[in-house]
């Protein structure tokens, strides 16, 4: 945990106001990513990112940085939401555990900015040159964050048809990408 974050932690403890909101600025875009990649729709993704935060700033307190950073520690309780929102939930089976974690693994590489951005970039040129239901099922994917099933909800496909159609996608998006000089 960077020094900055450790003041931000100690600031809000502290019921300095702009170091809360500062902690929710850096961290509820991934928050309501990880619920979107887990299958939720954005209404459910947003009220579950402000009961994140809630219960993140109720118990603050008991958030050690020795166990681990910040951003693990809102993994965490995201997770447990999710889970708890899921059991209650009529069809768990649009939840995508191992693609909805990449929202929270790794640290942070702040030397990776600029290359980082430069590969969005050329991603969003190459996704945005796709025939449009292609691209619709890879932002569906990988955007959104569905499962197979979910994206069969959403387009009325079958299963073994957005199976085929995200794998032609991969395969015009690799090429793309090794035209642009990202893959070889």
């Amino acid at each position: 945990m960077s020094d900055e974050e450790r003041q931000l932690v100690s600031r809000a403890l502290a019921g300095e106001q702009e170091a809360a909101e500062a902690i929710y600025a850096a961290h509820a875009g991934r928050v309501k990513a990880y619920f979107l990649r887990s299958g939720f729709a954005r209404p459910d993704a947003d009220d579950l990112t402000q009961e994140v935060f809630l219960q993140v700033f109720k118990s603050l307190e008991t958030f050690q940085p020795q166990r681990g950073g910040l951003r693990q520690w809102l993994g965490a309780i995201a997770r447990n939401a999710a889970r708890k929102h899921l059991s209650r939930r009529a069809e768990p089976e649009n939840f995508d555990p191992a693609l909805a974690e990449e929202m929270f693994a790794g640290g942070d590489n702040p030397g990776a900015g600029a290359d980082a951005r430069e590969e969005f970039e050329a991603v969003r040129a190459c996704v945005a040159a796709l025939p449009a239901e292609l691209g619709q099922i890879v932002r569906l994917r990988y955007v959104e964050g569905r499962t197979t099933r979910g994206i069969t909800a959403v387009t009325l496909l079958p299963e073994a048809t957005v199976r085929l159609r995200l794998k032609q996608a991969m395969e015009l998006l690799a090429q793309c990408l090794k035209d642009k000089g990202f893959l070889k």
